[in-house]
């Protein structure tokens, strides 16, 4: 795999471009931080994606043993996350979901989908798949 690292955070996150997938990764080892290290990360991700005029975004989240904190969660859900994304050129949004033996709660998966949309509307299509080659088909399709 042949990526251009764009930002990382020890035992956090790890921002990278694929370009064979022409998408920005985030490598999530741990959602979880008390400081600013999450936002940090996704504003290094947004800077290169209107940078380089990147369409597409994939977050993987499927080996993180901790969510967000709570002020992250609310950070993600509100109107400053939302207005950076509907304000960049990304087009199609991908998450790779944890993987059961995290022991984590998996139940927000069914909806993550349909919620991405209502969100951002017609502007990020969104995908919840942790089969690269699904994957790469919706991004390169």
């Amino acid at each position: 795999m042949n990526k251009e690292t764009i930002h990382t955070a020890a035992d956090l996150v790890e921002v990278s471009y694929r370009p064979d997938l022409g998408a920005v990764y985030l490598k999530w080892f741990s959602e979880n931080d008390e400081g600013t290290r999450v936002r940090d990360a996704v504003h290094a991700a947004l800077a290169y994606v209107r940078a380089r005029h990147v369409e597409n975004w994939l977050a993987d989240v499927s080996t993180s043993p901790r969510g967000l904190s709570d002020k992250d969660q609310e950070w993600v859900s509100g109107d400053e996350f939302s207005t950076a994304i509907s304000d960049s050129r990304l087009r199609k949004f991908v998450l790779i979901p944890r993987l059961p033996q995290t022991g984590r709660d998996v139940s927000w998966h069914s909806d993550w989908e349909a919620n991405t949309l209502a969100k951002f509307g017609d502007h990020i299509t969104a995908k919840l798949s942790s089969d690269w080659d699904d994957i790469r088909a919706f991004f390169l399709d």
